[in-house]
């Protein structure tokens, strides 16, 4: 009984090992809640601009970014944004939102795209994010993909001019988003995943290389210098990576990032400005000298 008890505790303790192996974590410490509060919940949103260099057929498009992060109350039940949060407290979950809104010219065509995605504060309670929605425009058509968390898994609505995306509806089980790894790093950059995982690319990536959306086997990474950190991911079946760069200390800012696909094409963007505006109320024709803030056209 003895030497069977024994190689129980063996056991156990090799389990361990093995699940601390393939777990590593970031050594990026918790944030304080209060010190989040401050900056978070001021009744005003994040706003930055990026100017960035779009790789698109084979050739480099200028372009630009805004960021726009914000807490709001969302519908757990609903994953709608609740008009009256009070009305319904025991539905309500506070949420950091992220609208990235991308544009950039090849030529004569247009491209606009945007993506929402919405991820709880509380990341114990709830480690998924509840929704990405995305857009994308340019003047050959436009498609609209949205991923909604089901309890443990991930349920897709995907609609789209192009063939091989198709109009569609799909399940994928659970795992990270990459656009979820943007709000993670201002809500909860301890965690982060880090070593081998699976993952969701982005979205907008996806409807660009008309690359089937679904989770890939990945590795992500953190490394630091004097000045920021850099997250990485890199999908090795579709030949994708993506660095983030963003501060060493809060409100850990996204500086900039650069994607690296296909036949070394390479995307990059680098702040410009942020402002703190509650910009929802700057709707009137005078207002536009915020877009001068951020460098905006």
């Amino acid at each position: 009984m003895i030497v069977a008890f024994s190689r129980f505790l063996l056991l156990g303790y090799l389990v361990g090992i093995v699940v601390s192996c393939s777990k590593p974590s970031s050594n990026i410490p918790e944030i304080d809640q209060k010190i989040f509060a401050a900056y978070w919940e001021q009744g005003k949103g994040e706003l930055s601009s990026y100017t960035l260099d779009q790789s698109r057929y084979n050739v480099q498009h200028e372009g630009s970014v805004v960021l726009v992060f914000a807490t709001e109350e969302m519908s757990n039940t609903k994953q709608v944004r609740l008009d009256d949060p009070k009305r319904n407290s025991g539905d309500a979950v506070k949420v950091l939102k992220l609208n990235t809104n991308k544009e950039f010219v090849t030529g004569l065509n247009k491209y606009s795209m945007m993506s929402s995605v919405f991820t709880p504060l509380d990341y114990n309670e709830h480690a998924r994010s509840f929704k990405l929605s995305t857009s994308c425009q340019d003047w050959d058509g436009q498609s609209y993909t949205q991923l909604n968390w089901k309890g443990n898994r991930y349920e897709v609505k995907q609609m789209s001019y192009e063939e091989s995306e198709d109009d569609k509806s799909f399940s994928l089980v659970s795992t990270w988003l990459e656009d979820e790894i943007w709000t993670k790093i201002r809500v909860a950059p301890n965690t982060l995943p880090i070593g081998n995982v699976t993952m969701i690319p982005s979205v907008m990536y996806s409807h660009l290389s008309l690359q089937p959306i679904k989770a890939y086997d990945a590795v992500a990474s953190i490394k630091s210098d004097s000045a920021e950190y850099t997250y990485s991911i890199q999908y090795p079946e579709i030949k994708r990576a993506i660095d983030i760069n963003f501060q060493k200390s809060f409100p850990y800012k996204i500086i900039g990032w650069k994607e690296t696909s296909g036949n070394n094409e390479v995307t990059t963007a680098r702040i410009s400005n942020t402002i703190i505006s509650d910009y929802w109320l700057h709707n009137q024709p005078q207002d536009s000298v915020l877009r001068d803030e951020l460098h905006l056209k």
